[in-house]
């Protein structure tokens, strides 16, 4: 006896809509399969080049935060690599397209390229006031400032200038927390990584489409409640061989000192320059 043709239409509406299903299974897992390994081959290593806005949340300056205003950078941009447990990367001022100073970062220290970072102070001077060249010395000493250094140098606590925090962030599939933050590009999607036990926040999205590319593009939104600022970073990260190395050329104590007498004249030029320009 032939089945009702009401059966039969059932019947076919019931395959058609396990066919979508089982579609959207297999799209699911596949986007999940290109994220892991996506995932998987940036833990190893990664280049990668940023945009960034750093804004502050305190009510008075935090000290890197001051930094970055006195050499106009709190725009511009952020480039360098990443091994696990580590990152060392040069920060680049929108003001000018100069580099200004590089930072390396692992579990035990964070490092400041002191030497680099008074050579774009001192070429700025010297640009605006070319008699000051022959006052102001070129860098002579080691290049690197470490954080117990500069948090001396500074006047503030040691967790002002430190940022190991940034190594305990982990970019493990299983832990990440979808979620949709203010100031979402359209088209990426947000995930929430955890941050150990600081209170760091750190957003990353992605376009997923963008998965099968070898460089992805990338929109991170950190909060930093330690140094008391937002930042907001939009660019690339590339999968990498890298080797990332802690800098040998380290200021010595005494170089510190003279480092102070060095700040203190360059503090004295800006201010003349800036009667001058008033």
């Amino acid at each position: 006896m032939t089945a009702p043709k009401s059966n039969k239409r059932g019947r076919a509406a019931l395959v058609v809509v396990l066919c979508l299903l089982a579609l959207c299974l297999a799209a699911g897992g596949t986007v999940y399969g290109l994220l892991s390994r996506k995932v998987k081959a940036i833990q190893t290593g990664a280049d990668f080049d940023f945009r960034y806005t750093v804004t502050s949340t305190a009510s008075r300056t935090p000290a890197l935060y001051g930094v970055l205003e006195q050499v106009g950078a709190t725009q511009g941009t952020v480039s360098g690599q990443y091994a696990p447990g580590r990152f060392q990367f040069t920060l680049t001022s929108q003001k000018n397209g100069s580099a200004f100073t590089r930072v390396y970062i692992d579990a035990n220290e964070t490092l400041y390229d002191a030497g680099q970072l008074y050579t774009y102070l001192r070429g700025e001077i010297v640009a605006a006031a070319p008699l000051a060249g022959l006052v102001l010395p070129n860098w002579s000493m080691g290049s690197y400032i470490s954080q117990t250094q500069l948090a001396s140098l500074l006047g503030v606590e040691l967790s002002a200038v430190e940022m190991q925090d940034m190594t305990n962030l982990t970019l493990g599939l299983g832990a990440l927390q979808k979620v949709t933050p203010a100031g979402a590009l359209d088209g990426y999607t947000y995930y929430q990584l955890p941050a150990g036990e600081t209170d760091l926040t750190c957003i990353v999205g992605l376009p997923l489409k963008e998965l099968f590319s070898g460089t992805t593009p990338f929109h991170i939104l950190l909060t930093i409640p330690e140094h008391e600022v937002r930042i907001s970073l939009s660019g690339t990260v590339t999968a990498a061989e890298t080797a990332v190395v802690a800098p040998t050329s380290r200021m010595s104590d005494a170089d510190v000192d003279n480092f102070v007498q060095l700040r203190q004249a360059l503090e004295k030029f800006a201010e003349v320059l800036q009667k001058a320009a008033s």
